[in-house]
């Protein structure tokens, strides 16, 4: 068997997101419904004849001990306590960081199906996802992919029937980063359980592309976007450019990056552009229909 494989590892958006209280364990409890994207990064597995694993990444910045790549590997080995073939994981990074996109999750979620393969572990779909808990609240959600409706702190996962496809518009206004911990930190408290996700819900069980384009239209769509923060004020500052050209860039995650969902493939190009000429980084991407069962 050729023992050298890759696994791409997508970016999420947040249709919607609902931060509540506080919870025992200090995450808050949330609500979110979660789809993936097309933009991706890339995991490569290859053997290793030295025995062990290394890790790689093609931004050094990324390369350490912190990589949720390199500690999905570390929890893997020590759950295996046995000597393992030998492999060398390189990651071929596209998915911008800090942007809520869940690029470092996907990445994580990546390496633990791909290690379960490399390694013949043979672990269950509950048990990748124990550990997935483990590494962070999005990484249950990207092992399974697709449209979901998390709950919890992420690890509650409901699937939903798959999002018409739509063309997706990413948007980052330049030079802006947002860590998750500092989005949770600097949110406005008065607006905890807003806003209201069944309308969104309702619309993706329906399938009906009119009504989910609707509820994106409303504006505030993501507790998080309230967060008061220099990354949050650029894509604020960027959303209200967009606007009045006649678009609505929905936030995602903890941000600061946005998506706007289109129809016409000619008219997202041509909105991409809109927003390179307004000064922000455009990404074309589309919804992905799948997710591993």
């Amino acid at each position: 068997m050729d023992r050298r494989f890759i696994i791409r590892a997508p970016a999420k958006i947040n249709l919607g997101l609902t931060v509540f209280g506080r919870r025992a364990d200090g995450f808050h409890e949330l609500e979110s419904v979660m789809q993936q994207v097309s933009l991706a990064d890339t995991l490569l597995f290859e053997p290793l004849p030295t025995g062990r694993w290394r890790f790689f990444c093609t931004d050094p910045a990324l390369a350490g001990k912190d990589n949720l790549v390199y500690r999905a590997a570390a929890i893997l080995e020590e759950r295996a306590g046995k000597p393992l073939p030998g492999v060398r994981l390189t990651l071929y990074k596209n998915i911008p960081v800090e942007a809520g996109l869940a690029g470092g999750s996907s990445d994580a979620a990546a390496a633990l199906v791909g290690l379960d393969r490399f390694w013949q572990l043979g672990l269950g779909n509950s048990e990748l996802i124990s550990i997935a808990t483990r590494l962070g609240s999005d990484v249950p959600y990207c092992l399974q992919g697709g449209t979901v409706l998390a709950r919890g702190r992420g690890e509650r996962l409901e699937r939903l029937p798959a999002l018409p496809f739509f063309w997706v518009v990413l948007v980052l206004p330049q030079k802006a980063k947002i860590s998750t911990a500092a989005a949770y930190a600097a949110f406005d408290r008065g607006l905890l359980g807003k806003p209201e996700l069944q309308p969104l819900i309702d619309a993706i069980r329906l399938k009906r592309k009119d009504d989910i384009i609707e509820w994106l239209d409303r504006g505030f769509t993501n507790t998080l976007e309230t967060a008061n923060l220099q990354g949050t004020f650029r894509a604020g500052k960027l959303k209200r450019r967009l606007q009045a050209l006649g678009l609505q860039p929905v936030f995602s995650g903890s941000g600061p990056a946005m998506f706007i969902l289109i129809d016409n493939y000619s008219l997202a190009g041509s909105i991409a552009r809109a927003v390179e000429e307004e000064g922000g980084r455009a990404y074309l991407c589309w919804t992905l229909t799948g997710g591993r069962e």
